[in-house]
């Protein structure tokens, strides 16, 4: 203590860093409730026919949230959301960005649909959006390094039309450094609103039917290949499945392609009326389509979403 320092001005500063230390504090958990409500886990749960664990993770963001006496569930999923789109922008949230920004805003729900962590070679898409064509969406936080981009485009370009790369606003002038000129280049504020940079060019060119055939399911690419006027010997599974493999490498990439689009947006075809409904809040889309859900999951969702928290506090 400096000669010149009072006990009671040293008692008070001690106090301030104290009071400092329980806000950051707090706020590292609120942090880490939100991500952890923000979650697939979390989301499947709170459908399932025992939520306990939803509910748990609710409870404890509840603790530390600023919720109006009338307040539902999904109205604290959309504040967990305000608050990491403010405080940390995390995946979660620039994936719901992207699909709200995509599937709601460019396009419509029931016409284009989207797929998270879709496997495309040894990569594994963000998001993946499908109207007419194909769309990936490559994410990087600001935690994330740069160093597997070239490789995950690589693995993008032979199988979707177009890619994009999406980062905070702060990292955009290193994101273009690392970009080809055909890779898309997209923003998040801290508003979490986004921003085209860059359009992406079209890479039909460089798609390859053997690529796209590693992307779908057997039935997926059983029903391609009969549109396309290819049948099929009837043999044990594993000559059918090399005959199938052959078969789709053989058509044109345009017939490939047009048919992995139209299969993946009716893998998505049964989110629609799920992410239609006004029940459903804007910080869960991403959500829905990340984890599908049954249609019995999706009513239990749908009505817990409404229900008061005031059911946590138990009042």
């Amino acid at each position: 203590m400096s000669p010149t320092t009072q006990p009671h001005e040293d008692a008070a500063r001690i106090a301030a860093y104290a009071a400092a230390v329980r806000l950051d504090s707090n706020a590292a958990r609120y942090r880490n409730d939100a991500a952890a409500v923000l979650s697939s886990a979390t989301y499947r749960d709170l459908a399932s026919r025992e939520p306990s664990d939803a509910i748990s993770r609710l409870m404890q963001l509840m603790a530390s949230a600023d919720l109006a006496e009338d307040a539902t569930f999904a109205d604290m999923f959309d504040q967990a959301l305000s608050h990491l789109v403010r405080d940390y922008r995390n995946e979660y949230v620039f994936k719901n960005a992207i699909v709200s920004k995509i599937i709601f805003g460019r396009h419509r729900p029931t016409t284009a649909s989207a797929i998270l962590e879709l496997p495309l070679g040894s990569s594994f898409a963000d998001v993946a959006a499908f109207n007419g064509t194909s769309s990936v969406y490559e994410v990087k936080t600001d935690l994330d390094s740069f160093a597997r981009l070239r490789s995950q485009v690589a693995d993008y370009e032979t199988r979707v039309e177009f890619v994009h790369l999406v980062v905070s606003d702060k990292r955009s002038a290193a994101a273009e450094r690392q970009l080809p000129d055909r890779v898309g280049l997209m923003t998040l504020n801290r508003r979490g609103s986004l921003r085209v940079l860059r359009e992406a060019q079209s890479n039909r060119e460089g798609l390859r039917s053997d690529h796209i055939f590693d992307t779908l399911r057997q039935a997926e690419a059983e029903r391609i290949v009969a549109a396309n006027g290819v049948v099929l010997d009837d043999a044990n599974a594993l000559q059918r499945w090399e005959e199938l493999r052959t078969a789709f490498a053989a058509l044109p990439v345009s017939a490939a392609h047009a048919g992995a689009v139209d299969a993946f947006k009716q893998r998505g075809s049964k989110i629609a009326t799920l992410v239609t409904d006004a029940r459903l809040p804007r910080s869960m889309r991403a959500l829905a389509y990340a984890a599908p859900l049954s249609g019995a999951a999706k009513q239990r969702l749908l009505t817990r979403l409404g229900m008061p928290v005031a059911l946590l506090r138990g009042t």
